[in-house]
């Protein structure tokens, strides 16, 4: 009986030194991967809370606390460079920083978390097991985050995508206005345009075009274009402006009303600065959607055409 006791004994001791030897006095977490995207999108994911139910896994508690999988993240802190965070699954608990560094566009995404194992043998393994576990469900996260932002219709909140110039050949005129143009006088303004061409033969080969830009408190200059199928001699006031054929064109799909648009063409800018790309020329709307006769703004769809090298 004594021995028997005594060999159960030297059992639990060597079970108890191999739990203290084998499982570390800090239980860590550490994420890494690279994402392939600009810094500035990671940021604008990653330290805008507000930004994170686009592309979190799980579902959203409220506005700092989200759920994936039986761990709940909670947002403590933001910064210019990531987020502290509290991430518990049952009743373990640690402290995590998210961080992002920039690289030739991509960025390095890192979750790190510490916390100082238990000196109870027993919650030392049941809190090993449950850093293991948040240390996967966290990785799969982040896989998420990656996926999310490596779609540029994501990360940019619109389709943007380069295609060759087709309609090189632009009649153009330009007004300016002390008000923002109404819709009946922009289409009058088009329609002049269309019937200017047709009385020299020519004919209209794609949308009509806009670009409306403040150049004062109080004044703006309009500038409409249809695309052409042949070069004529222009009227008093238009002119003939030539892009080239097969150039490059950066489009943007857009559905949705002025804020929409204004919105898309600012992160087309983004975008553009992102892959160092730069117009020579002025962007403008080609506009799909007959605005005059459509009065729901959330049904215009507008393609927005910057030229690009």
């Amino acid at each position: 009986m004594k021995k028997t006791v005594l060999i159960i004994f030297a059992a639990v001791v060597i079970i108890t030194a191999a739990i203290y030897l084998l499982i570390p006095s800090n239980l860590t977490i550490n994420n890494q991967l690279t994402i392939e995207a600009s810094d500035g999108v990671v940021a604008k994911f990653l330290t805008h809370q507000q930004r994170w139910d686009k592309w979190w896994p799980g579902t959203k508690i409220n506005e700092n606390q989200f759920a994936y999988d039986g761990v709940q993240l909670t947002i403590n802190k933001t910064t210019n460079g990531g987020v502290n965070a509290g991430l518990q699954q049952g009743d373990f608990k640690m402290n995590a920083d998210i961080n992002y560094l920039a690289g030739d566009f991509s960025a390095k995404i890192t979750l790190g978390a510490q916390k100082q194992s238990s000196m109870n043998p027993v919650k030392r393994v049941i809190d090993y097991f449950a850093a293991r576990e948040l240390q996967n469900k966290t990785g799969q996260v982040l896989t998420r985050f990656k996926a999310f932002l490596e779609d540029q219709k994501n990360a940019y909140g619109y389709k943007i995508y380069i295609d060759k110039v087709k309609d090189p050949l632009l009649l153009t005129n330009t007004t300016n206005t002390a008000a923002y143009p109404e819709m009946q006088r922009i289409y009058t303004s088009i329609e002049n345009l269309k019937k200017e061409a047709i009385a020299k033969g020519a004919e209209m080969t794609n949308f009509p075009m806009l670009n409306i830009t403040q150049v004062g408190s109080k004044q703006y200059q309009v500038n409409y274009a249809i695309p052409i199928n042949k070069k004529i001699i222009p009227g008093k006031g238009s002119v003939i402006k030539e892009l080239v054929e097969g150039g490059n064109l950066l489009i943007a799909d857009v559905k949705g009303g002025p804020n929409t648009i204004n919105d898309a063409f600012e992160e087309v800018k983004i975008y553009m600065k992102d892959h160092k790309l730069i117009a020579p020329a002025m962007p403008f709307e080609s506009m799909v959607t007959d605005r005059y006769l459509e009065k729901d703004t959330s049904k215009w769809v507008t393609k927005i055409y910057y030229p690009i090298f």
